[in-house]
């Protein structure tokens, strides 16, 4: 069976104090087209340094990475976009130019650069924003930025890294929403790391859960809330939506936390 994205043995170590020290050990998972999977897991699992494996910024010891069946193991792929925890906007850069930047790079032509960009800020309520820079923005906005300058390039899988972590509660849960509703719309395979279970949980269609140093899958756990809405709230109240908590806590709990 072919997916979105497949992860075969990976292994990783970093040497030290005169030896190495395993970092990944052995993972397999998958991503299937307009897939929400999620990571969890203690820190030191070596959830950042899959990610970097995936995009093909680090070389594995051991494994494959595949997308769409094709290997792409240590190189870069137009179809593979990151949002990262800190959202890393260019403060000399108005927000459409921000937005435009990935296009820019490949070559598209401004008009059409600057259409698309205002395009998607309309879709992601950000109208009236072009030129303002990211000082003159909130914190919300700018995720929403960075967010927008991934989706401009049409990757078909999403990497994101504890994305909405720095932010309060409650324009945590309204973008957690949007990008329900984005990614649906879109019908993208989107992988989400995070240290928080209850997020884990709202969004994901499965969840791999993963232990301390060395980074190994203990469990994969497949979610059904019962619903389709986007709504975060409506998603917590599902009656199963404890019991999804309650396992992943249990299966963290088995590994000290590093």
């Amino acid at each position: 069976m072919s997916h979105a994205l497949e992860a075969i043995s990976i292994s990783k170590s970093y040497p030290a104090d005169g030896g190495r020290v395993q970092i990944l050990r052995d993972l397999n998972f998958h991503a299937d087209d307009n897939e929400f999977v999620a990571f969890v897991g203690p820190s030191g699992c070596g959830k950042s340094t899959l990610f970097n494996i995936i995009t093909g910024l680090l070389q594995p010891d051991d494994g494959n990475i595949l997308i769409d069946n094709e290997e792409t193991t240590g190189t870069t792929s137009e179809r593979v976009g990151y949002v990262l925890q800190k959202d890393l906007l260019f403060p000399w850069r108005t927000v459409i130019e921000n937005v435009v930047l990935g296009l820019e790079i490949r070559g598209v032509r401004r008009r059409e650069a600057y259409e698309r960009a205002r395009e998607m800020l309309r879709i992601y309520r950000m109208e009236g924003y072009e030129d303002k820079y990211p000082s003159q923005i909130s914190g919300g906005m700018k995720q929403r930025v960075a967010l927008m300058r991934t989706m401009i390039t049409d990757p078909q899988i999403i990497l994101m890294d504890e994305s909405y972590k720095a932010l309060d509660y409650p324009l945590k849960i309204a973008l957690e929403g949007e990008l329900l509703e984005v990614v649906r719309r879109e019908r993208k395979t989107v992988i989400f790391i995070t240290h928080d279970i209850e997020e884990a949980v709202t969004l994901a269609d499965r969840i791999y859960v993963m232990k301390a140093r060395p980074g190994e899958i203990i469990n994969e756990i497949r979610v059904d809330l019962g619903t389709d809405s986007p709504l975060i709230p409506e998603r917590r109240m599902s009656r199963n939506f404890n019991d999804y908590y309650d396992l992943i806590w249990k299966n963290i709990g088995i590994a000290p936390v590093l």
